[in-house]
């Protein structure tokens, strides 16, 4: 078990402090708890990047704590008001249909390993700050209009994400051998 597959499953195991924390609505406390785990998410990458320490494990342990993250956390905060609804909707969704693609595709031998985007990554920046900002706005006076313009720019960017990785299957599907029926 190396540094940035601990760093993965830390993530994972926070998860569960973080809803009981928004559950009884100590903000505060869930804000800590969710910018350590975004934290968490770019040492681990850093640290198996730099240390060498790529490991087929932390391809699937990484974007499972980002998802199971996200998907928490924009459920919980729409459920407390924190966060609209359809922004949760489409946060949600789209990983949901993302993760069911890459699994068509590894189960039809097309795919072995998931490859962020440009896109996936600067929506999943975006949804980490729409989060934050959320909690944020639970403690301290924010504007709405700065809140409603990040949230729609996330929501924008997750869009366009969501229709890129689709792309990008499909591609993978284009590019793929048929298989010989008489063979």
């Amino acid at each position: 078990m190396n540094i940035p597959n601990v760093l993965s499953l830390l993530r994972i195991f926070m998860v569960a402090p973080f809803l009981i924390a928004v559950i009884y609505r100590q903000f505060a406390f869930a804000l800590v708890l969710f910018v350590i785990a975004g934290l968490s998410d770019f040492f681990d990458g850093y640290l198996a990047r730099r240390l060498g320490q790529k490991s087929v494990l932390g391809t699937f342990l990484d974007p499972l704590g980002d998802k199971l993250l996200t998907t928490v956390a924009f459920i919980s905060l729409s459920l407390q008001g924190l966060l609209p609804p359809w922004l949760a909707v489409t946060v949600v969704a789209k990983d949901l249909y993302i993760v069911l693609g890459a699994g068509i595709l590894h189960f039809s031998g097309n795919l072995s390993v998931a490859i962020p985007s440009f896109w996936g990554k600067l929506s999943t920046l975006l949804q980490l700050v729409a989060v934050c900002a959320a909690l944020s706005s639970a403690l301290w006076t924010i504007s709405h209009g700065l809140l409603a313009w990040l949230y729609v720019v996330s929501g924008v960017i997750t869009i366009i994400a969501f229709f890129h990785y689709i792309w990008c299957g499909i591609q993978v599907f284009s590019e793929a051998p048929v298989p010989d029926k008489d063979a």
